[in-house]
């Protein structure tokens, strides 16, 4: 299961990059259920992060998965700078320009802030209901 989901946020980390980036307007969610994307405002997060944020604490998570987006030849960087956050770095792809982590969540509003970063997506658990009609 752990790799369909990884598989399923790089397709769409993949995706978000053939993309141009808005330059402003509200966050969006991607058509993908358990990811939301959140336009990269420094210091600021989106109205759907912060819910998913509010869920995570709720069900009692001390971490949250983000999928992060980065300028170009810069996810090292912010693979840094999330780890002095104290954030685990779970992988980085410096030819597409992601990095994926696991971010204490007290520490996520700061992500945004962090140099390189072009766009946050917060990781929500994916619904297991039964697809049958």
């Amino acid at each position: 299961m752990r790799g369909f989901v990884v598989t399923v946020l790089a397709g769409l980390v993949l995706a978000g990059c053939a993309q141009r980036p808005a330059e402003t307007g509200p966050p969006a969610t991607t058509g993908a259920e358990g990811v939301t994307s959140v336009p990269v405002t420094p210091g600021k997060l989106g109205p759907s992060a912060r819910g998913a944020l509010d869920r995570a604490r709720r069900d009692g998570a001390s971490t949250v998965g983000l999928t992060v987006s980065t300028e170009r030849d810069r996810a090292a960087e912010v693979a840094e700078g999330l780890r002095g956050l104290g954030a685990t770095v779970e992988s980085t792809d410096t030819a597409v320009g992601y990095v994926r982590a696991t971010v204490p969540i007290e520490a996520v509003a700061r992500v945004p802030a962090v140099a390189g970063v072009s766009r946050v997506d917060v990781d929500e658990p994916l619904s297991n209901g039964d697809p049958t009609p």
